[in-house]
């Protein structure tokens, strides 16, 4: 996705919902090329029309109804998604639609075995239902409604090539997640999913030479985003193995220096140039309060006291599982998080040194077991 996206105010079975700026930039762009081809379209569904439906505004306002079913169909698509990893206890943090349809934020990987594959094949089914279902519409509306008989129409074919494109044994697609999920009933999860991301790598490949081949510009960006998400699975998957079983409690730095809220900036820019620090948690009696950093001290003056230009902090228990604080900082644009106890009261603090310090130290660890471990089928 090509930004930050934009959040929707309301939530779809407790779901949030947002739009990536491309998902706005390619609506129109669909409803232009839908309205454009609508005689193609009508040729392929059979439909006779009128002369009036393909004059004037009208092709482009069945093209932008067109385009908002199909974006409409991939929510539905990715809560099926949502629903089944609900089912197996893991929640979504959001549902964001974009440029290329739609993908449902898992908070984390099933860990029951097979899992990934049932949540996975969740998505292409309902895609089945919904064709089968606009179909069987289409059925019941009388031949001379030719609007009605293009969108169901549209609407039927489009869920049904939805659900088979998105069976395609690549990453991140689901038959990509399927392939690496019966993989895993058999070998490592690390294993299974390097052996995935090579097939989504060949596959990708294979699609952009063809989409250069008969210049279809969409089918080289399916390519070029296949191949660039399946590296960024490979990379995720050796992150979930290395931090695994780790807490923020067993990464984070004890020793913190912290301000009171009663500090004045001239005594706080005192003290950052003595310890060469540019942002301090505000503690008072150990509970901590916010987070004061140089940039809040734009425009202030000497005797302003720290309490009028801090911060709420990014903080987080002390259990939390350490690849939870690192998505949090990656979402946040935060490079430390501050981390309590059950009480509220400051316990330590986590930054990405912390972090790259850990996932080095155990990659090493994780090395010399894997030297240290004799051959298969040798004693």
């Amino acid at each position: 996705m090509f930004s930050r996206p934009i959040r929707l105010p309301f939530r779809l079975l407790g779901i949030p919902v947002s739009l990536d700026l491309s998902f706005l930039i390619v609506l129109p762009l669909f409803a232009f090329l839908i309205g454009s081809q609508l005689p193609v379209y009508l040729q392929l569904l059979q439909i006779s029309a009128p002369p009036e439906l393909l004059q004037g505004p009208t092709p482009y306002l069945l093209g932008l109804l067109a385009a908002l079913g199909l974006f409409l169909s991939v929510l539905i698509h990715e809560l099926g998604h949502a629903l089944t990893a609900r089912a197996y206890g893991v929640q979504t943090r959001e549902i964001t639609l974009w440029l290329l349809g739609g993908v449902a934020q898992l908070e984390q990987i099933p860990r029951a075995r097979g899992a990934e594959a049932v949540i996975a094949i969740a998505g292409p089914i309902v895609s089945v239902l919904l064709s089968g279902f606009f179909t069987v519409l289409r059925g019941l509306l009388p031949s001379s409604a030719a609007e009605g008989q293009f969108l169901l129409g549209y609407l039927g074919i489009i869920n049904l090539s939805l659900a088979l494109f998105n069976l395609v044994p690549a990453l991140p697609l689901d038959g990509g997640r399927i392939l690496r999920s019966l993989l895993a009933l058999y070998q490592p999860y690390l294993v299974a999913t390097r052996t995935a991301v090579a097939t989504s790598k060949v596959l990708a490949f294979g699609l952009g030479l063809l989409g250069l081949l008969v210049g279809n510009l969409f089918m080289l960006l399916i390519a070029f985003f296949v191949f660039m998400a399946a590296s960024a699975e490979a990379e995720q998957a050796v992150l979930n193995r290395t931090l695994e079983g780790l807490r923020v409690r067993d990464l984070m730095t004890r020793e913190v220096s912290v301000v009171s809220p009663s500090l004045s900036v001239a005594e706080l820019l005192e003290k950052m140039m003595l310890e060469r620090h540019v942002g301090y948690p505000v503690v008072e009696e150990g509970r901590l309060l916010g987070l004061i950093s140089l940039e809040d001290l734009q425009g202030a003056s000497p005797q302003t006291r720290v309490q009028e230009r801090m911060r709420p902090p990014l903080q987080l228990d002390e259990y939390t599982e350490a690849l939870t604080a690192l998505q949090r900082m990656a979402e946040q644009g935060f490079s430390r998080l501050l981390i309590t106890d059950a009480e509220g009261n400051l316990v330590g603090i986590l930054s990405k040194t912390d972090l790259l310090r850990a996932l080095q130290l155990r990659a090493a660890q994780m090395s010399l077991s894997n030297q240290s471990s004799p051959p298969l089928g040798r004693a």
